[in-house]
């Protein structure tokens, strides 16, 4: 049987889920893929092999008649060069914002003091190339895709998009191991940032601990401005004892990343409740899935949610407030992180790789015979 071929779009941001749509595309025996990236988005690429990769400055230098389907892994901006491919072949479209991307919701106002440090590049693209009008392009695409199963029931509820959306399920347990370290390495994944974790509340915490354990902390991910850095500088000189804490300065290739991630006993996922979007207000877990979700499946390791996080399909702890997370670390042992693992078994033998590969597989085919 022919293979069928498929193109994969990223001109913007999300480097780290083609690395993982590579891993798993490369797998599979009934398709053939190209990924077509901007220069930017390859400069973060790692682990993905350059002759899969064709950099290109626009969407409209990409030859679509040589594809089947055309998977676009982000769409925020310059809405009129996907318009051409949304007519040309049967598309995918991963939709990461349900506010700004399908539900077409306003802007909140309030965000702009939020965003301020970004006012002008969001004036730009709502006035120069006009994103608010233009964002409604996506409903050309043939399916709409979304990551998480929280967000798939978020559109069914709404009704107007459920027939056109699909939950593409990327998340497969690549490996997982209870780490022997006596220290308890806790590490938080993803940039260092107030925009979507509570990270001045963590930076409250960490200092007043007294943990009956040995605690190892690392903010896996670049701060987001200079205050934040010298913040996580200062914590390394007022922590008690049996803290220390580890950061880093820059974007973090996605292979050290996991490196990091694997010897990780817990994740700490401080994830904010709400959020915005191009000032447009997302709900994390509802309208905006969280990579936490990813990273906890994928390195196959337990994360510390707030109990405001809509519960994944996944064994994780929480907290409800500051004082539950204080308590929390305080509290915590090698032996109750022992237990608490060996309750992700189910999850494991549901996440295996060949399942997951193989749902994927299905419905990219599924795609060659939607138009």
């Amino acid at each position: 049987m022919e293979k069928k071929k498929i193109a994969f779009i990223e001109m913007e941001t999300h480097s780290a889920l083609l690395e993982q749509w590579y891993l798993l595309l490369k797998e599979m025996t009934a398709v053939d893929f190209r990924f077509f990236v901007h220069d930017k988005v390859n400069a973060k690429l790692s682990s993905i092999p350059e002759d899969k990769i064709t950099v290109v400055k626009t969407v409209s230098e990409m030859n679509c008649n040589d594809f089947d389907v055309i998977v676009v892994n982000t769409l925020h901006r310059n809405f009129e060069q996907y318009s051409k491919v949304f007519q040309q072949k049967p598309t995918l479209c991963l939709v990461h914002n349900l506010n700004f991307s399908l539900f077409f919701k306003s802007i909140n106002r309030h965000n702009f003091w939020a965003d301020k440090e970004q006012c002008i590049y969001y004036l730009k693209l709502y006035l120069l190339e006009k994103v608010g009008q233009k964002r409604k392009t996506i409903l050309q695409a043939t399916r709409f895709g979304v990551l998480s199963q929280s967000l798939l029931d978020e559109v069914k509820s709404k009704g107007s998009f459920a027939e056109k959306t699909e939950l593409v399920s990327m998340n497969y347990c690549h490996s997982h191991s209870f780490p022997i370290s006596e220290v308890i390495d806790i590490v938080m994944p993803g940039n260092v940032s107030n925009k979507r974790k509570d990270v001045a509340m963590l930076l409250s915490v960490l200092p007043k601990l007294k943990p009956k354990s040995r605690l190892h902390f690392t903010f896996l991910g670049k701060p987001e401005n200079d205050s934040v850095l010298q913040q996580l500088e200062h914590l390394k000189h007022v922590c008690d004892a049996n803290v220390t804490i580890t950061h880093y300065y820059r974007f973090i290739p996605w292979e050290e990343y996991s490196e990091v991630i694997a010897k990780a006993h817990l994740l700490l996922c401080p994830v904010k409740s709400q959020t915005s979007f191009y000032w447009v207000d997302e709900f994390y877990g509802k309208t905006k899935v969280s990579g936490s979700e990813a990273d906890c499946i994928y390195n196959g390791k337990i994360g510390l949610f707030p109990t405001s996080y809509p519960k994944m399909d996944w064994h994780n702890l929480y907290y409800e407030s500051e004082r539950g997370l204080t308590s929390v670390l305080n509290t915590l042992s090698k032996e109750q992180l022992e237990n608490e693992y060996q309750k992700l078994q189910p999850y494991l033998e549901k996440y295996t790789f060949e399942k997951v590969k193989n749902q994927l597989e299905q419905q990219l085919i599924a795609l060659t015979a939607s138009k």
